[in-house]
């Protein structure tokens, strides 16, 4: 029995895996048959022209046997079935290249690589022809039966051996058979699924983007806050000396350290924040080291009997004034 199974070789406008070589020529994969699935042929096609349509069984036992894989290898790619079988009587006619012996089972398949040496063939196929049927001989068994699928069937194929395949413009089987190293519908919907991917990922790096610029102020606060941190830091060296590091301690930790060195530690420990706040702009305000550790000094003394919320502006001031007018002065003669 010689019948034809057609299948697609993907869309026009891409022939995947490709590979031209250095003489023009073109070396492409193809799905070139299935397996495991039912065929409907007329009657006619199956020698059985008493019946409108006959439902053919294609065994995967039987498809994928050895001698049926290797009899795809090195058989001629035509333009279109030839009108009978190819022999070397009419090869030099029809043929327009061959099929290479690298044929594989590619799961439900037979995956075939396909030499085209025609520039008719290739231009055929570059132009948007995607289908290849398959031109064999086989018997037919006509047990009926049923499909593992549980599609019934009239007959199945037994001892499949191939004789060409063919470029045509239509096949029988549909889109499931392209050109190229994989599935196109399945490479499709793989890159589908990596662009969601992308685009998930992208919105949730902008949500961190988003959440990031709210918890951080913008260049000018940020410059503003560097630029008063670095004058607290100056301060607090003139009365701390230049080896005085501030690195982790926050701005209130910054001016305790300073007033107990000015005032004493008890007198710093017993201060509030808002004290330390006030004492630290007035000792700040000194020459550096003005003030010896333990030298008889005003705003000192002011200091220690009252703290320096209790302190009015005027008093402060004075005391202030005070220490700036004797701390040039030694110890003995103020």
């Amino acid at each position: 029995m010689h019948l034809f199974d057609r299948f697609s070789l993907g869309p026009a406008a891409e022939i995947a895996g490709a590979r031209p070589l250095g003489n023009g020529a073109l070396v492409v994969q193809a799905r070139a048959a299935r397996a495991g699935n039912v065929q409907v042929y007329r009657g006619d096609e199956v020698a059985r022209p008493d019946l409108a349509q006959v439902r053919i069984y294609r065994d995967p036992d039987e498809i994928f046997r050895a001698e049926s894989l290797r009899s795809f290898g090195h058989k001629p790619v035509t333009l279109d079935h030839p009108p009978e079988a190819v022999t070397p009587r009419t090869w030099r006619g029809v043929a327009r290249g061959h099929v290479g012996d690298e044929v594989v089972r590619d799961g439900a398949f037979v995956r075939i690589p396909m030499l085209l040496a025609d520039s008719a063939a290739i231009a055929a196929v570059q132009g948007g022809r995607r289908e290849v049927s398959v031109g064999y001989t086989c018997d037919l068994d006509w047990t009926p039966g049923t499909a593992p699928d549980g599609s019934p069937y009239d007959a199945r194929q037994t001892k499949v051996v191939v004789d060409h395949v063919a470029i045509v413009a239509q096949g029988r089987a549909g889109p499931e058979c392209r050109i190229g190293d994989a599935d196109l519908g399945q490479r499709l919907a793989n890159a589908e699924r990596r662009a969601e991917a992308a685009e998930a990922a992208l919105a949730e790096r902008e949500g961190e983007v988003a959440a990031l610029r709210a918890r951080v102020p913008d260049a000018t606060a940020l410059d503003a806050l560097a630029a008063e941190r670095g004058a607290l830091v100056a301060d607090a060296r003139r009365i701390l000396g230049e080896a005085f590091d501030p690195t982790g301690l926050t701005p209130e930790a910054i001016r305790r350290a300073a007033v107990a060195r000015a005032l004493g530690e008890a007198e710093a420990a017993a201060m509030a924040p808002a004290a330390i706040e006030g004492a630290f702009r007035v000792v700040a305000a000194g020459p550096p080291h003005a003030v010896p550790p333990h030298a008889p000094d005003p705003l000192r003394d002011a200091l220690r009997h009252r703290s320096v919320d209790a302190l009015t502006p005027e008093a402060a001031h004075a005391a202030m004034v005070e220490t700036l007018r004797n701390a040039w002065k030694p110890a003995g003669a103020r």
